[in-house]
């Protein structure tokens, strides 16, 4: 997911500074453990390996914000790196740990668009159906909502206001107070409470489709989430079970709606730094727009076999996912359905909760997935840096 007001909007002078700097180790982090027990390095290039270390160290000190721990996972099509940086309990002293789950944030966002497109596939909805033929009741209450379509829902182009963001009104977005209030913070979050708030103190960004116009929305992702349910009659995690995490093996990842129990092995989470402990954020506060749970090697299996194709029944439908429209992201080269454009080739999305920052990417050379545990650090450029790290160690072209 992501929120108003998190990190300030980069201008591509930062960007291009924040990536040279990965060629150069942060000397304040000198006493920070670099590497946990879990590393493993093979058929990396010692270039390549220190530009790696130089990225995950400064995950957790660097202007955009710092985390206790962090974990960065490169594979190439015949070499890997996988180390972790940190602590997963700063208070224990307990590092990371490479196989430690965590929340992804809006990636799950590519999720719940994969599985709109099979119900596509499957002819039981039309991109352009607008809102109205699935769900009536709650387009008929939206401003303009007899207008919206699926399509402008999944690029973000529908104008919808984001249940996340601060109102026009001055009434806070909907998980804003969590940063400052515990209560609020644990509260659960029912989808019918986000449209509501949607409804009752948003205002339309713009109409649906206008040209040129682009606003990142987690209430469109919510929408297309009570689609998916409607048209399936059956939970959202229900869906993404059977039509993905079972089907890829990814026998570590759910979508949750609640507050993570202490068994799933989750590091500790953090607003930022260790200030302030998010680790009992509701996930339901997420849902299909940023509620689910993975590790580094299921999110490797996803990411890879999305840009590959392998969950789709045509070759045309992973291109209809990857037709773009201009962002007012700079990290973002072009936004689809609910799949974003980060290189030459490169596909994927990036995360964020109330706890965690993470990015996850695949080419046809390599896949990336990289998380910190706080709200605000780098791995909010997560693509854009590793990549270009791996610029700066030849293993990518310019």
């Amino acid at each position: 997911m992501r929120r108003t007001k998190v990190h300030a909007i980069l201008t591509v002078s930062a960007l291009t500074a924040c990536i040279g700097a990965t060629s150069v180790a942060l000397s304040a982090l000198a006493e920070v453990p670099a590497a946990g027990m879990c590393a493993t390095v093979s058929n990396v290039a010692p270039a390549v390996e220190e530009a790696l270390d130089d990225v995950l160290s400064q995950v957790l000190e660097s202007p955009f914000g710092s985390a206790p721990g962090a974990v960065l996972s490169v594979r190439g099509a015949d070499w890997q790196y996988v180390a972790s940086a940190g602590f997963a309990d700063p208070d224990a002293g307990t590092p990371m740990d490479c196989a430690m789950p965590f929340q992804i944030g809006s990636n799950t966002k590519m999720m719940t668009a994969v599985v709109l497109l099979q119900l596509f596939e499957e002819g039981r909805l039309g991109l352009d159906d607008p809102l109205s033929k699935h769900l009536p009741e709650i387009a008929s209450r939206l401003p303009e909502g007899d207008a919206i379509t699926l399509r402008q829902l999944a690029q973000h182009t529908s104008g919808v206001f984001s249940y996340t963001d601060n109102a026009p009104d001055g009434t806070p977005g909907l998980m804003e107070g969590g940063t400052s209030d515990r209560g609020v913070l644990r509260g659960s979050l029912a989808p019918s409470e986000m449209i509501d708030f949607v409804i009752e103190h948003g205002e339309p960004n713009f109409s649906p489709g206008a040209e040129g116009s682009w606003s990142y929305s987690n209430t469109g992702y919510v929408l297309l989430g009570m689609v998916i349910e409607t048209l399936e009659g059956r939970p959202l995690s229900k869906s993404f079970e059977i039509r993905i995490f079972g089907p890829l093996g990814m026998d570590r990842t759910y979508l949750w709606n609640g507050i993570p129990r202490p068994e799933f092995g989750l590091p500790r989470a953090y607003l930022t730094g260790t200030e302030y402990e998010t680790t009992d954020w509701n996930m339901s506060q997420g849902w299909a727009a940023g509620g689910v749970i993975s590790t580094v090697d299921d999110m490797h299996v996803f990411i890879e076999d999305l840009v590959r194709g392998d969950l789709f029944q045509s070759p045309n439908t992973l291109a209809a996912m990857q037709e773009t429209v201009p962002t007012t992201n700079p990290t973002l080269l072009g936004y689809g359905l609910g799949l974003a454009r980060k290189g030459q080739n490169l596909w994927g999305h990036g995360g964020q909760t109330l706890g965690y920052e993470s990015d996850i990417a695949a080419s046809e050379d390599i896949s990336l997935v990289a998380f910190g545990t706080s709200s605000s650090n780098l791995m909010a450029l997560g693509a854009a840096v590793i990549s270009g790290a791996l610029q700066s160690a030849g293993v990518l072209p310019e």
